[in-house]
Order: C-alpha cells, then structure tokens, then sequence
C-alpha cells in the first residue's frame, strides 16, 4: 500500500512539473530586442559612418504610449543626423544614426526602455576612439 502511495504521490509531482514546464515555455518573451549593425566599433577620431539600430517588439501587447517611444545616449561621438523609425518587417523597427568619432577614448551608443510591464532594459554599442594616424 505504501508503495502504490509513492508511486501516485511520483505521478503527480512528474505531471505538475511537466504541466509547469509547459506554460513556461509556451508564454511568448514580453520583451524588445535591441541589436546594433556593428558588435563594436574601433576607428580613427573624425571617422564619420552610419549605425543602424533594430528592435524587434517580441510581444503583441505593448502597453507603452508610444511604442517606439525610446531613449538613447551616447558618448564619444558626435550624432550628425538620424532617420526615423522604419518597420522593414513584422515587429521589426529600424533606425539610423549618422555620427563622427569625436572624442579619442570609449565611448558607446546605447538605446533604453522603461516599460510598466517589463521594466527598464538597454542595449550599448561599444566605441574605441583611436588616435589615428598622422600622415
């Protein structure tokens, strides 16, 4: 008796924990990916070039007043011009900022939320500012 005990008290816990398994894998990320052309940049002061900025909305719900409504910050570069947001694809957002290297060190571009449902989440591209060479 004690042994049938076990082995359905076995069964329950196992089906629980697969039940739990499930929902957890089934519920979509409620979050925004953010992801930069470039993994880093390292170039010479005055190097202009563009950096793109993707932010893939993985959730259907977005509970923000503006859904594209982001913050960014920088350092060690100088933002010259930036396009709008573009959706080039479901859920999927663009944009484009025109810079200079304007400051020999490290530096970054960052991009930020702060969502009421997910809380505050960034993204930083990393900039080295060489010194160059001098002809």
């Amino acid at each position: 008796m004690k042994m049938v005990k076990k082995r359905v008290k076995l069964l329950i816990f196992s089906l629980i924990l697969s039940l739990m398994g499930m929902a957890i894998v089934s519920f979509p990320a409620l979050a925004c990916e953010f992801t930069f052309n470039y993994d880093r940049i390292e170039a010479p002061i005055g190097t202009v070039g563009e950096i793109g900025v993707r932010v893939e909305k993985t959730h259907q719900r977005c509970t923000m007043n503006d859904p594209l409504d982001y913050q960014f910050d920088w350092e060690g570069i100088q933002i010259l011009g930036e396009t709008d947001w573009e959706e080039i694809g479901p859920q999927l957002y663009e944009k484009w900022f025109q810079v200079s290297l304007s400051s020999i060190g490290e530096g970054f571009l960052k991009i930020s939320r702060d969502c009421s449902k997910e809380g505050y989440e960034e993204a930083a591209l990393p900039i080295t500012v060489t010194e160059g060479n001098e002809d």
